[in-house]
């Protein structure tokens, strides 16, 4: 029997877990915090934020583990579920392409994506990023982030980063926003720059990664009514 989405991120979870005991970092004592979800434009450092929150707080960031999961329970490769991840066709459209091609379709993604958001909401002591994980979640303590930063500064950063000439970074800049826009406004009706549907809105342009990190924690104990303790102090700039 095929293994369900809530017992696939369990074991993810149990798995890190016994990791995080073995590398002799504790776990908070095994009780369970209201999650964050992260949105972000594109390479506007809301991935490190998340990694670094999770390192500081101890919990397990959901990225592209979120991807590998989903592709295990239908059979279907990492890459294809990205393109899925990223896609946006109509439901006809959709229907239409699962049966022509024998995959799985983005409605069958969207409904194991909101079941496993649910239930690492359900798990608690984890960071979601991406995946309009805020449109998903149902808990009114979890804390939700937006990362923005002008696409001027993305792009300084990005282009000599990846070797890629300034006009070419924007063009994919701008590409990879829409393609996250358009996932959003398609699957939730939701426009994802709203400021409205986050708790929190960061520009990374205007505060250092310590700063981030700091405002993040301070508002998560705010929400939550909370104090988390933390795990590991660490200067991030």
């Amino acid at each position: 029997m095929a293994k369900k989405v809530t017992q696939m991120i369990e074991e993810q979870i149990q798995f890190w877990t016994r990791k995080r005991s073995a590398e002799k970092s504790p776990a908070l004592s095994g009780k369970k915090y209201p999650i964050i979800t992260i949105s972000r434009e594109y390479s506007a450092q809301g991935s490190v934020l998340a990694d670094k929150l999770g390192e500081m707080l101890g919990f397990k960031v959901w990225d592209k583990d979120l991807l590998v999961i989903i592709s295990e329970k239908l059979g279907s490769s990492q890459e294809f579920i990205k393109s899925l991840d990223e896609s946006r066709r109509g439901f006809l459209e959709d229907t239409i392409f699962g049966f022509m091609h024998h995959r799985e379709t983005n409605l069958h993604y969207l409904l194991y994506l909101v079941k496993a958001v649910r239930a690492l909401e359900r798990f608690g002591n984890n960071i979601i990023v991406g995946r309009g994980a805020n449109y998903i979640c149902q808990k009114p303590t979890s804390l939700h982030i937006r990362v923005v930063c002008p696409i001027k500064d993305r792009v300084e950063r990005y282009a000599p980063e990846n070797n890629m000439p300034r006009e070419k970074a924007m063009e994919f800049m701008k590409k990879k926003d829409a393609d996250r826009a358009n996932f959003v406004l398609h699957n939730f009706n939701r426009e994802v720059a709203n400021p409205s549907d986050y708790d929190l809105v960061l520009n990374s342009s205007s505060y250092t990664m310590d700063e981030m990190v700091e405002l993040v924690i301070n508002a998560y104990e705010l929400k939550t009514g909370v104090k988390i303790p933390i795990i590991k102090q660490h200067s991030y700039s």
